[in-house]
């Protein structure tokens, strides 16, 4: 149905989509992240939803991509392994990850500015997935 070309550039349409309304989101809502970061930590089913999800995406993203050289299919790839990665780290370590979530929410405004590279790399992602 797909090459592993049309791949990348499906995957980059996807998470640039996806990383650009997040960004929006996170920068509209920076205030309120810390609470749902002490919501998660508090919550062992949010936490375990959390990395399964987390977890199923970087191993489809992975399985999907395949062989598919090139710098996008790279990015992708990538986004993939942190995917799958913070999944498994969600699921059997997370108060390692969450310490690294308190971190970030910490201060609201460097949370603005993640979130403004958040929607970049979003703009970025769908741009390469939709000329490539």
């Amino acid at each position: 149905m797909f090459d592993t070309a049309s791949m990348s550039d499906f995957w980059l349409r996807v998470f640039g989509l996806y990383f650009l309304i997040a960004g929006i989101g996170v920068f509209v809502q920076a205030d309120r992240m810390a609470g749902m970061v002490m919501e998660m930590r508090e919550s062992f089913l949010l936490r375990f939803f959390g990395g399964v999800l987390a977890f199923a995406s970087g191993v489809l993203v992975l399985a999907t991509l395949g062989a598919a050289p090139g710098g996008e299919a790279m990015l992708v790839r990538v986004i993939g392994w942190i995917a799958l990665i913070k999944g498994v780290f969600l699921i059997i370590a997370p108060p390692a990850l969450m310490g690294v979530y308190e971190a970030f929410v910490a201060r609201s405004a460097m949370m603005r500015i993640w979130a403004v590279m958040i929607a970049l790399l979003g703009v970025g992602g769908l741009y390469l997935g939709l000329t490539g």
